[in-house]
């Protein structure tokens, strides 16, 4: 006989069977119902102080996890996530939106319902996140409902890209089959080892084995994100030369003989511009050519010598705006195999440098203000195995593009497309959350370390709350300048627009409950603390980075918890070598 669930556990017991152990959320009358099921399918609930911090905390979960939900009520929870999850498609991040609507006999008879429009356009949340996203809808009918389900989920994960699932709060018990949960939801069939597969690695090979400098040029959108191992085997294996852009930072790992570190053009450790310029071929790798990473599109390399990868398509210099289907996880390593390093050209790469060999300047006052053209190379020492790394939507997303990571298990977040303020922080949350599932960290599973700017961290901060409640293992550093510094120089230097109101970061905690999450821990018999402190001179950074309270990394060091740092910079302190663009970039407005 047949065994039958109600349609809301079958949607949760398939999130649970593809790594989804936390759903995020606010909850709402539309949704209470549902969240009944959450724990007996294995899913924790993370209440959010608010339905954006909720999209942007599954966004971070997905990043590290490979796939991320939240759960919203209709009409005013949805549009409030839709900004976070907007972002989740611009940067190819796998996300499933669940949506409760009201009874589906209310929503046909166009009925003055809380939380509409009052003109009875009942449908046109779901009409908005349809069109924005291109995957999901409505699912009120229980004959199709399982399927609807299945699709959105092997949508998401297959072109690494958000769904959007509504399901109206009286279909939530509505039974249906639980017989197809004993089979995976598989993606669509790839090609990659077929006729087609093996015409596509024979062509690369043939323009990789003529090519004189070619290149590697490597981000994490497109779903390659997951596919750091097969990209770095097969950039090893190669020889090739290889760079990452901005947001793909720990694509690479950074001791890879041939990695040379990030393309940032003449902002960066290194200029890359000319050597990418002269390539002859170039191999992108899922790589987002925002006019913000690119410098206003400067460093783009030559469309008619790139050839661009995501994990399911391949498009060539000839013919760029048509894709050809393709299984990249089984087309690299054909390529790996087939292709023989010592045919390969060996181009000269002197003009690259070696990013590794570029050390903090010497502290010659201890009493001298920190800023930030040396700050980042100082906190490479800070940094640990394990490490998730999240760069804020403001000046941290450039000095911390250069980071040296221990190892391949670091891994950074950055924006490449969207730049939202506000994002990181709850990103934190669901990061250090993902991190604790993660099945190849240490016992401890690493830290999340987050770099914000102060704007950026008003905007989203009352998500740190969440964080002490669940008692995360997370350092902030905040680079506080009294206002938007990166605006600042584009734009109304002095002007109160680009101010903002002075916090006292530091008294946060204890505002947020950090007392009563000290004592859940010691009942609970955890080891967990929360430090903070104040940087103002180089001589405070010094004395930072031998303050045992804050190494809470693998050296057996400090305790898990959660660590901030309030750094002071001057109100337009930047690292030296953006000012010129961010004045070029006024200019243009």
């Amino acid at each position: 006989m047949s065994t039958k669930i109600p349609l809301v556990q079958y949607l949760f017991r398939r999130l649970r069977q593809n790594g989804v152990h936390t759903m995020f959320g606010v909850p709402g009358d539309f949704t209470l119902k549902a969240l009944d099921h959450l724990k007996p399918c294995g899913i924790k609930w993370i209440g959010n102080c608010n339905e954006l911090n909720a999209g942007y905390a599954a966004d971070g979960y997905a990043r590290v996890n490979g796939l991320g939900a939240l759960f919203t009520t209709y009409g005013v929870g949805e549009l409030s996530a839709m900004n976070a999850v907007a972002g989740s498609y611009a940067e190819g991040v796998p996300v499933i939106h669940i949506v409760g609507l009201p009874q589906r006999s209310l929503m046909k008879q166009r009925a003055i319902v809380h939380h509409t429009l009052g003109d009875g356009r009942n449908t046109i949340f779901e009409e908005m996140s349809v069109h924005l996203l291109k995957n999901g809808s409505m699912i009120d009918q229980e004959k199709t409902a399982i399927e609807h389900i299945d699709s959105a989920i092997r949508n998401a994960l297959y072109n690494s890209r958000p769904s959007y699932i509504a399901l109206p709060c009286d279909m939530f018990a509505k039974e249906v089959l639980a017989n197809p949960l004993q089979k995976a939801v598989e993606t669509k069939e790839l090609n990659g080892n077929g006729a087609e597969g093996h015409s596509v690695a024979n062509r690369l090979i043939e323009m990789i084995s003529t090519a004189k400098q070619p290149l590697i040029l490597v981000d994490r959108s497109g779903g390659i994100d997951i596919m750091r191992t097969n990209i770095d085997d097969f950039v090893r294996h190669t020889g090739i030369p290889t760079l990452t852009m901005p947001s793909g930072a720990s694509m690479i790992d950074h001791t890879t003989p041939n990695y040379f570190g990030v393309h940032g053009g003449m902002v960066g450790q290194t200029d890359t511009s000319d050597y990418v310029a002269a390539a002859d071929l170039v191999l992108a790798f899922g790589t987002m050519f925002s006019d913000t990473q690119t410098l206003g599109w400067k460093i783009v390399p030559s469309a008619s010598k790139t050839v661009k990868f995501s994990n399911n398509c391949i498009s060539f210099p000839e013919d760029s705006a048509t894709s050809t289907k393709i299984n990249l996880r089984t087309l690299l390593p054909v390529l790996t195999q087939k292709l023989d390093p010592t045919r390969l050209a060996k181009p000269d790469t002197s003009s690259l440098g070696n990013f590794r060999t570029i050390k903090p300047p010497e502290v010659s006052d201890h009493n001298a203000p920190l800023n930030q053209t040396s700050l980042y190379l100082h906190l490479n020492s800070y940094l640990r195995p394990h490490d998730t790394i999240l760069l804020g939507n403001a000046t941290p997303i450039l000095g911390g593009r250069d980071f040296i990571l221990p190892d391949t298990s670091c891994r950074v977040i950055a924006s490449g497309m969207w730049f939202s303020i506000g994002h990181m922080l709850p990103a934190a949350l669901g990061a250090a959350l993902a991190q604790q599932r993660s099945p190849d960290t240490l016992p401890d599973h690493g830290r999340a370390v987050l770099f914000d700017g102060d704007g950026s961290f008003q905007v989203t901060a009352q998500e740190l709350s969440t964080i002490i409640h669940q008692r995360l293992n997370v350092t902030i550093f905040i680079i506080n300048n009294d206002g938007y510094a990166y605006e600042r120089l584009i734009h109304g230097l002095n002007e109160s627009y680009n101010d903002i109101a002075s916090w006292d970061y530091l008294s946060l905690p204890a505002a947020f409950g950090a007392a009563k999450a000290l004592k859940a821990a010691k009942d609970a018999g955890e080891v967990y603390s929360i430090d903070t402190i104040r940087l103002e001179t180089q001589g405070d950074l010094e004395a930072f980075l031998k303050d045992e309270r804050f190494d809470n990394g693998h050296s057996g060091r400090g305790a898990r918890g959660l660590k901030m740092v309030d750094i002071k910079v001057g109100r337009t302190d930047v690292p030296k070598k953006f000012r010129a663009v961010f004045e070029s970039a006024g200019q243009n407005l």
